[in-house]
């Protein structure tokens, strides 16, 4: 009788394929583990053909053995195909019940695919650290975490395919962050682990030095709050409203008319970003639809977004949406990124909108070439409402907290205070202008 192959013939056979270059878990394997290993499958196979176009890897680790390119592309369009099952029907299945659920589809051509998962590969060597540390934990407890970094090395991937995969594991109520397995998860001690790390896998098409896993770590514990609710734009909106100053504010934001505000922002106005638990554009989004959903906001946002891209890509719907504020955070690298700032600044005003901008984000050199100075005098020039939050930035105590790790981007502090601003702006507590 022919041997089964792959993930199945492990099933089957509890002597081949994927897990044995980590120590296969006796049989039988749970459903939930045959859905860990699909996706762990399909995201190796990508890290292959990455590794081929980068020309970067062990070939003892990425290796396709039989297996073409299109053989590779295949298994990653499975995984997109099996990320978007009704989560409630895979959920069934996993547990064993009757569903509309289809393994044979998408989940047994992973199972099945004849791509090993060597020792040193990152995925594995983070499974058997986090094996000693969360001990007791079931296999598809720990490689749920361990495939959600696995991905997330892969920088290309954080808004998409990683997104998928919380969705998918939240939905089968397995572990999405080390801090569900009780494990500490601050900057040092995620430091401390990827130091650990450093060195044990084998060379590969991603980065796995110490800071490297730092950041994973940070990306998937603040992601996986995020995805879970327990950090989020409404967590952070109802901490602030509880907080007595901002309290104090509610009844002018309740009596505040039906209007509309556009915001039109990089990534330092994005929610989704990693390194924080949200930006102040969403939290006081989230604090209006609390208090007064007749202020409406949309948001029009881009990561790295220039005014060039902004003309480019949103003007005409900003335009089209009739809003009665719009606030631009945008980047303006070249003189076209600075002519098109002003014609963004014109054109909504002369549209009936009051456009605001801020005077200096205080942001990296990296993040915002240019002189903030030259984009004040443009935003002047074109008739915006200067916002003057730079010295708050400079000498709020806390300003050595506001880099994240990337050493671009803000953490939470910072955006809780440019939250606690803009409102106060919307609000009517303070004007353009600080006090002197």
């Amino acid at each position: 009788m022919r041997r089964a192959s792959g993930w199945l013939g492990l099933l089957a056979t509890a002597s081949v394929g994927v897990a044995t270059a980590i120590g296969a878990a006796p049989p039988p394997y749970s459903r939930f583990e045959q859905l860990v290993e699909a996706n762990t499958v399909a995201v190796h196979a990508y890290q292959v053909l990455l590794a081929r176009k980068a020309g970067k890897g062990d070939p003892a680790c990425y290796g396709a053995g039989s297996l073409s390119e299109a053989n590779l592309a295949a298994l990653v369009d499975h995984q997109k195909a099996l990320l978007a099952e009704d989560a409630a029907s895979v959920r069934t299945w996993a547990e064993g019940k009757a569903c509309g659920f289809d393994p044979g589809r998408d989940l047994e051509p992973l199972l099945r695919a004849e791509l090993p998962l060597a020792e040193k590969l990152p995925v594995n060597v983070f499974a058997q650290d986090l094996t000693s540390r969360a001990p007791g934990r079931s296999r598809a407890e720990v490689r749920s975490v361990a495939n959600l970094y696995q991905t997330v090395l892969e920088v290309e991937r954080d808004g998409d395919r990683l997104q998928e995969l919380y969705a998918f594991y939240i939905g089968l109520a397995l572990p999405v962050y080390i801090g569900q397995l009780g494990l500490p998860g601050s900057d040092a001690d995620l430091l401390a682990t990827g130091r650990e790390l450093e060195g044990r896998s084998c060379d590969s098409p991603v980065g796995t030095s110490a800071a490297e896993w730092q950041i994973a770590g940070r990306k998937i514990w603040n992601w996986g709050e995020k995805n879970l609710h327990i950090r989020d734009d409404r967590v952070l909106a109802d901490e602030l409203l509880a907080e007595p100053d901002v309290a104090a504010l509610i009844p002018r934001l309740c009596a505040l008319p039906a209007r509309k505000v556009a915001v039109i922002g990089h990534s330092f106005t994005m929610g989704l970003h990693w390194s924080s638990p949200s930006s102040f554009v969403p939290i006081v989004t989230a604090m209006f639809a609390r208090e007064n959903p007749k202020v409406e906001f949309r948001q029009f946002q881009g990561g790295g977004l220039t005014s060039t891209r902004a003309v480019r890509n949103f003007y005409e719907q900003v335009i089209a949406w009739k809003p009665d504020s719009v606030l631009l955070v945008v980047l303006n690298q070249t003189e076209e990124d600075r002519e098109n700032f002003l014609k963004m600044g014109r054109g909504f005003a002369a549209a009936g909108a009051t456009v605001y901008t801020f005077d200096n984000l205080r942001v990296p050199e990296a993040a915002r070439p240019g002189e903030p100075t030259r984009d004040v005098e443009a935003a002047r020039e074109a008739g915006m409402t200067v916002v003057e939050v730079g010295a708050l930035i400079a000498s709020a105590p806390d300003r050595e907290r506001f880099l994240c790790l990337d050493r671009i981007h803000m953490t939470e502090p910072y955006h809780l205070l440019l939250a606690r601003e803009w409102l106060k702006l919307l609000v009517g507590a303070r004007g353009p202008k600080l006090a002197s």
